[in-house]
């Protein structure tokens, strides 16, 4: 009892600098409360949030999505919902729910439109491809942009906009790309981005419940109350471990395509001094790797020289390659 006892003097000791008095509480949770409610000044703000950050994506412009973060508003029905599963407040988490299902179906639909009318070039760029393969560390992320994101909110010396752009980036960019990749009929980047989304969510979610928490946010003083509020805690936390299944095989598939798009530059370049790789793209079938490789060369390749490279290859992979090579032309200029 005494080891308990004292563990429990360390652990209060260690959160304690995170400690809100009761005032300040009140006014963070009528402020939550109200931002949150899915009003006529909320969802313009979403509209145009979604419109900004979808063209943003398309134009592949960090700058222009960034600023339709700032007029992202889904900070506040995500604390808000953080909140409910801390104090153990069914009808504010509803709320908070219903109010996030609308607001993303809502940015869903405006990139559905926006991507039905854009080039399918937009599917390539950085900024969209980035969020069409989660990995465990856009998990981690999320994880602190949530306890950071309601820090922000909790304490009064920095702006709530940052709060904004910070849960905003975890949520609004994979909503888009879900709707524009739709349009274009690529499910498989938009299966990529509903697991970024969804996983943002919930870890968002449960971080900013942590930070409610150690802040200590009165919950229910009920037993029944207390129960719910354990009860909310254990299903985010479960939620968040069953999401991680997914993240670690497609973190696990990313490493592998990046040690083999590594093995395939390095071989081109010994088979081929002359030439120069721009890009390399691999296609993992059952039975046969498919390479995809962009070259530039002055000269064009014989029919021997890809087969020798398609047999170093196929040594290097340990498995049988395919390979699909397209040739830049250099031409030289002489004076």
């Amino acid at each position: 009892m005494e080891i308990l006892d004292r563990n429990k003097k360390h652990i209060k000791k260690y959160i304690s600098p995170f400690h809100i008095d009761k005032d300040r509480q009140k006014k963070v949770y009528h402020e939550i409360k109200e931002s949150a409610r899915g009003d006529f000044d909320f969802f313009v703000l979403t509209i145009f949030s979604g419109i900004i950050i979808t063209l943003g994506l398309i134009v592949n412009s960090s700058a222009v999505v960034i600023g339709g973060m700032l007029l992202a508003p889904l900070v506040w029905p995500i604390l808000s919902l953080s909140l409910g599963i801390v104090k153990g407040r069914s009808k504010l988490i509803q709320d908070s729910v219903f109010t996030l299902l609308k607001s993303t179906l809502l940015i869903f639909v405006i990139a559905i439109i926006i991507g039905a009318i854009s080039p399918s070039y937009a599917l390539k760029g950085t900024e969209f491809l980035s969020r069409t393969s989660p990995t465990i560390f856009e998990l981690f992320i999320a994880l602190a942009a949530g306890f950071v994101g309601a820090f922000i909110i909790a304490y009064p010396k920095i702006g709530a906009a940052i709060a904004g752009v910070v849960i905003a980036a975890a949520l609004v960019p994979p909503i888009a790309v879900m709707g524009v990749s739709v349009s274009h009929g690529n499910i498989s980047l938009a299966g990529g981005a509903f697991i970024l989304y969804l996983s943002n969510l919930i870890a968002v979610t449960f971080s900013a419940s942590v930070l409610f928490f150690v802040a200590r946010f009165k919950g229910p003083s009920s037993e029944k109350g207390q129960e719910r509020m354990k009860s909310n805690m254990r299903w985010t936390l479960l939620f968040l471990l069953v999401l991680t299944v997914p993240l670690f095989l497609i973190t696990s598939n990313t490493i592998k395509k990046n040690k083999q798009q590594k093995i395939a530059r390095e071989i081109v370049n010994a088979t081929i001094p002359e030439a120069v790789v721009t890009s390399v793209g691999i296609d993992d079938k059952s039975e046969v790797l498919v390479i995809n490789i962009t070259i530039q060369s002055s000269e064009n390749l014989t029919g021997s020289q890809i087969s020798d490279l398609e047999d170093v290859l196929s040594k290097g992979m340990d498995k049988k390659v395919i390979s699909r090579i397209t040739v830049v032309p250099i031409i030289k200029m002489w004076e």
